[in-house]
């Protein structure tokens, strides 16, 4: 497949493919002049006529200048994170429903996945600014449920709402980026970007740990109300970008938005999540277990049926996800993300459980990954900037942070120096698993065209939440059926049955047990996380050999 220039979209660029309908700008019309030049030039004659357009220039200023207001945003998403990660025992345990605790990160991440591409192509019809309001009301809507709720369903679904408001959060402002930054600085921006998220990721979970031993968790969600607010009304003054200029109404450009396929996507993953969630805490053999795994068969050809023969517009384009350069490129976004996500949820309960931290000191000890994370995004932008090449920067990064992931799995079996082994897999890891990421997104934008830029950031994005949302749910499967099993041989299976069910009520059960039987279900519970820690390594070894079958493209200055 020959390689095919990049052109820097617009705020006017179609997301929603080359239709002669959704034409917006002559300018960006006349591409064929550009794929003449040179095939391994990401960055075309036709860009430089883009950014001498005055209406253009402004854009450009005008983002950078309100990267700031922009980073709000980023910073109240990752903070929301951090803090669910931080505290999701204590909420847990509140709502005495411990076993049920992944779901108030699945929710969120499969609603974020089924939105993020649909923020994409709604944005091309509605404008990035009206999304991107849009985004924050859902993120303060979802966030005032979560404070209120009396129930781990009502959490539940008031994640979800927030996982809405959440996608478009981050991907419009990635899209905003698309618009007006150059490619090759493009990394360097989104890591500025990122330094918004290590506020919000490092903050997040010693504000929550603090609040859980003061005034309540609850009060944490309803605060984001208020920071959702400065950030609705921030945006809505500050952020003014050149008007569409669209010869299609809206309405005859919605059907071409593929909802079908983002609901059958969900209704798949939630299927799957739900049946092995089901089966590790109830019974494999449930009706309900059963009936929820079998019915992921139909819907899955449902889902093709749909993508391939039906949709306008798919909700996961052929040509884009099946290419084999950007599909190695989502894989390793699915496998990395997932191990990442499922480490950061799954930290605090190892730092908690098993080395007797409190709620503030467990979030405390995510300050380290949350910042080597970052660290890594912002040098893979300077080097991309700096070396134009991304192929190599990336599979040295990966292959190494898989490596330095180790000492993370080994942390469970330590007597002494367990914290120091988390800490230095978490540096390692997640500084070059953070470069890897930065340098995903170039690979995946350097490798379409001007008219598929955004589809393929917001491809990328679903495969990340995808990742995140399965990747917690097996890991948290994976760590409740070890830990039953070892409870099982190390006890009568009368008292393990009451043990586990006590567990998956609260982790206050474990603290009241007598000593000797506190430190039998510790040394098992430490032997399900490193299950599940050993399973994120994997993940991360899978993400690290998706990186080999990239394709390199020359950036230019």
């Amino acid at each position: 497949m020959p390689d095919a220039p990049t052109l820097d979209a617009t705020e006017h660029s179609p997301l929603l493919g080359n239709h002669p309908e959704s034409s917006e700008r002559p300018a960006l019309q006349s591409q064929g002049a550009a794929q003449n030049g040179s095939a391994n030039d990401v960055e075309s004659n036709q860009q430089t006529e883009d950014i001498e357009d005055p209406e253009l220039l402004q854009g450009r200023k005008k983002v950078k200048s309100l990267l700031p207001i922009l980073g709000v945003g980023i910073s109240l998403a990752f903070l929301d994170q951090s803090i669910v990660a931080a505290i999701n025992g204590e909420i847990g345990s509140d709502l005495h429903a411990l076993r049920n605790v992944s779901w108030i990160a699945t929710a969120y991440y499969l609603t974020m996945t089924a939105s993020q591409p649909l923020y994409g192509k709604f944005s091309d019809i509605f404008g990035r600014k009206p999304c991107l309001l849009f985004a924050y009301i859902m993120f303060g809507v979802g966030s005032l449920g979560c404070g209120v709720t009396r129930s781990m369903e009502g959490l539940i679904a008031a994640r979800a709402i927030q996982g809405i408001g959440g996608g478009g959060m981050l991907i419009v402002v990635t899209v905003l980026l698309s618009d007006f930054i150059s490619l090759r600085e493009r990394g360097t921006y989104q890591a500025y970007l990122n330094v918004f998220g290590a506020i919000g990721s490092t903050s997040g979970g010693p504000l929550g740990g603090l609040f859980v031993q003061s005034i309540g968790w609850r009060w944490l969600f309803l605060i984001q109300v208020f920071l959702c607010l400065i950030a609705l009304v921030s945006v809505g003054l500050l952020l003014h970008l050149p008007k569409r200029r669209s010869e299609t109404p809206w309405r005859k450009q919605l059907p071409r938005i593929d909802i079908l396929g983002a609901l059958l996507l969900v209704l798949i993953i939630f299927g799957l999540l739900f049946g092995l969630d089901r089966g590790s805490n109830v019974s494999w053999r449930s009706p309900l277990t059963i009936g929820s795994l079998c019915a992921a068969v139909p819907l899955s050809i449902a889902f093709l049926a749909v993508e391939t023969r039906f949709a306008v517009e798919p909700f996961t384009p052929g040509h884009i996800i099946f290419d084999k350069a950007l599909f190695a490129c989502y894989t390793q976004n699915f496998f990395g993300y997932a191990a990442f996500t499922a480490l950061i949820f799954y930290l605090p309960l190892f730092f908690q459980v098993i080395l007797g931290m409190t709620p503030a000191q467990a979030g405390a000890g995510l300050i380290p990954a949350a910042v080597s994370a970052v660290v890594g995004t912002l040098l893979g932008g300077m080097i991309l900037k700096r070396t134009g090449k991304f192929y190599w920067l990336a599979a040295s990064a990966a292959t190494a942070g898989t490596l330095g992931s180790i000492p993370i799995v080994v942390a469970p079996s330590l007597d002494r120096g367990s914290l120091a082994s988390i800490f230095t897999g978490s540096i390692l890891g997640f500084v070059l698993h953070g470069i890897t990421l930065t340098a995903s997104l170039i690979a995946i934008i350097s490798n379409v065209s001007a008219t598929d830029q955004a589809v393929a950031t917001a491809c990328a994005f679903l495969f990340r939440s995808l990742g995140a949302a399965v990747g917690v749910s097996l890991v948290g499967t994976l760590i409740q059926n070890v830990l039953r099993m070892r409870l099982q041989s190390s006890l009568d299976p009368q008292e393990a049955d009451r043990i586990v069910g006590g567990i998956a009520q609260s982790l206050e059960f474990i603290n009241d047990l007598p000593p000797a039987l506190r430190t039998i279900v510790r040394d098992c519970y430490g032997t399900g996380i490193q299950a599940g820690f050993a399973m994120c390594v994997a993940l991360f070894a899978i993400s690290t050999s998706s990186v080999f079958w990239w394709r390199e493209k020359r950036l230019s200055k």
